[in-house]
């Protein structure tokens, strides 16, 4: 499978592999940013199995076959109670709880701030198109028999496709 630089780097993301950096943040200091640019496709997928059975998790898909540009909100509407609070927070509030860098992944994914040049800077992200290759990749590894994809919710709604097919077309994307 070919996949270019953006792409791994929206998979990668995706996947919150923050140990492969050594971090807690995938794109925190130039270090980090040296051995992303090293990794590949296989140091995404390949690790070693512990015992037969192999567990993959994804949630919150909101029922996108293809990636997009998402922008945070630029506001959240709460009770008064839950105002400045994690989960009810967004843009500079935000970024200053989280320790977020300005210009970094993090603040694309997580916040509105500069949201046009970072769209420019890191492209569309999230969707079945860029997990579908990763776990059809670990299923023909380990045997479709021996993982178990679990999905944890808000995966079949958010579209009109998964509106009009009442989820089934995500559904069969999925699988």
């Amino acid at each position: 499978m070919d996949i270019n630089r953006r792409d791994f780097l929206q998979i990668a993301a995706a996947l919150g592999l923050l140990g492969a950096t050594g971090g807690t943040n995938l794109f925190a200091g130039e270090a980090g940013k040296e051995r992303i640019k090293k990794l590949s496709f296989s140091d995404v997928v390949d690790f070693e199995a512990k015992g037969k059975a192999t567990i993959l998790h994804i949630c919150d898909l909101h029922a996108h076959i293809k990636p997009l540009y998402w922008r945070e909100p630029s506001t959240l509407i709460s009770a008064k109670n839950l105002v400045g609070t994690p989960g009810f927070i967004c843009g500079d509030s935000f970024e200053s709880y989280y320790g977020i860098e300005s210009g970094s992944l993090d603040q694309y994914f997580d916040t509105h701030n500069n949201f046009e040049a970072l769209a420019e800077k890191f492209g569309k992200m999230g969707g079945i198109a860029h997990m579908k290759p990763i776990i059809d990749h670990v299923k023909k590894e380990r045997g479709k028999e021996n993982v178990l994809l679990l999905d944890s919710g808000d995966t079949w709604q958010g579209t009109a496709v998964a509106l009009k097919t009442k989820g089934a077309a995500i559904v069969d994307a999925q699988n």
